[in-house]
């Protein structure tokens, strides 16, 4: 296992790092922070990708109002498929754009060795713990020589299927509501729920074909989700053997917002006035960014049909299945006394991994959530502060955490070049994720703390 004492020794001896990010996810949020802090930003591609970033570029300078695109690419824009001719290239390029046969080709000791000769910091997404990681992102703890702007101990917890203390297991850890779990037992041609479920429920499972992605399928009740399961595995579109690792839930009606935090361990040493008497240093440190939502495939379509016509359609004699794909990201804003709801999950979560996986979380997290509306108990003489009573029955919003993601979240390509209202307004400047993580780059280096912010 590499130790974090060696990724920052290494990081303490950079003087102008850049940062670095793979070709997918979000990265283009990430180049344009980059760019926008006057810092150098490097992605590797493979050569199928690599239009995205040829026809995206990231250029320019902080502030500079660009008018001739094709002219500040020829000046400040460098492509190659060999790191060396990067590194000593005499050109004052912002970006460059690495290209690499495989992703995980970024392993071998000719890119990390110029990695760490540009004095490269990486920014991961879920794309580097997916295809650089491999198996329980185990490659990036034991061969990734790269100092991360983030956890690198903390990447596998989304592994869900992988790694026994998966995000669930943190979120019991801390208490945080989420979704119940349905046990069931794996038969010879699909699954027997152990108890009745009356309730609607989803199964969570990996796609027989598309590895890398998690399908869902929703029922009625437990009885619809055994028949339904029976069919797909029947169709080969599940896996008998995923099915042990597959989870049944219940299918929570509510808003899906994914809520983007950036911790920062510089801020959780700085002075922050009367703020302090009122409140700890490293919840301050801990901020909200921004949120967004998810817009998918097939299933947002097949949603806007009126109801009579989504009961009689027959999908699978279509060229179309029911999928719940994530296409798209939409903007949100939350109703203002919520946010108290999420705050002490987030806060809790980087306690915990603090405590258990230091130095903890570091950098850009996403907190994926369904807010819905549920019966709580009334505490005798004690004002519930809310006003949605029924008689004797009280009812607030929940937040149940359906998803935690350690690391820059998809969402956020959403608020790039216009950033959150959030962030926007606590920093009196256009601030996305990719922003931040810049800033937070920026404020490392001219504090001579890079050390504080890698793993």
């Amino acid at each position: 296992m590499i130790e974090i004492k060696e990724i920052q020794e290494i990081a303490r001896k950079y003087k102008n790092p850049i940062g670095v990010v793979i070709g997918s996810h979000s990265a283009l949020d990430a180049l344009n922070g980059l760019r926008n802090y006057g810092i150098k930003g490097l992605v590797y591609v493979t050569h199928e990708r690599a239009e995205i970033y040829f026809r995206e570029p990231r250029v320019g300078r902080p502030n500079e109002r660009i008018i001739s695109l094709p002219s500040v690419c020829k000046r400040d824009l460098i492509v190659s498929n060999d790191i060396t001719k990067i590194v000593r290239s005499k050109k004052k390029w912002k970006e460059a754009i690495l290209l690499i046969d495989k992703y995980e080709d970024i392993l071998n000791s000719e890119y990390q060795d110029g990695l760490i000769e540009l004095e490269a910091i990486q920014i991961p997404n879920r794309a580097f713990s997916v295809y650089v990681g491999g198996y329980a992102c185990e490659r990036i703890e034991k061969d990734f020589c790269i100092p991360i702007l983030g956890s690198r101990n903390l990447l596998k917890i989304e592994n869900r299927e992988e790694v026994e203390k998966n995000y669930y297991w943190y979120l019991e850890q801390i208490k945080a509501p989420y979704p119940k779990k349905f046990d069931y037992e794996v038969t010879e041609d699909g699954i027997r729920f152990t108890q009745k479920v009356e309730q609607p429920v989803v199964l969570k499972i990996p796609h027989a074909s598309r590895r890398l992605e998690r399908g869902f399928i929703f029922a009625s009740n437990g009885l619809d989700l055994e028949e339904k399961v029976r069919k797909e595995v029947s169709n080969g579109n599940i896996l008998l053997e995923d099915l042990k690792s597959g989870r049944a839930e219940e299918y929570i009606p509510g808003v899906t917002a994914n809520f983007n935090f950036f911790y920062s361990p510089i801020y959780a040493t700085e002075k922050w006035g009367d703020l302090e008497k009122y409140s700890e240093k490293w919840k301050l440190a801990n901020e909200l960014i921004s949120i967004d939502e998810r817009r998918e495939t097939t299933h947002d379509g097949i949603i806007r049909m009126l109801a009579k016509d989504q009961l009689k359609a027959e999908w699978d004699k279509t060229p179309y299945p029911i999928s719940f794909e994530v296409t798209a990201h939409c903007m949100l804003s939350l109703r203002e006394s919520l946010l108290r709801k999420i705050y002490p999950i987030a806060d809790s979560f980087v306690e915990i991994t603090q405590k258990l996986n230091p130095p903890g979380m570091i950098g850009a997290y996403c907190i994926q959530t369904l807010i819905t509306f549920e019966e709580q108990p009334i505490v005798s003489g004690i004002s519930q502060g809310i006003y949605d009573l029924e008689g004797n029955r009280l009812f607030d919003f929940v937040f149940k955490v359906q998803d935690l993601a350690t690391r820059h979240g998809g969402g956020t390509n959403v608020h790039m070049g216009i950033g959150s209202q959030y962030s926007n307004s606590k920093y009196m400047r256009t601030m996305s994720m990719g922003d931040r993580i810049a800033l937070e780059l920026f404020i490392a280096k001219r504090k001579k703390k890079l050390d504080l912010i890698v793993t």
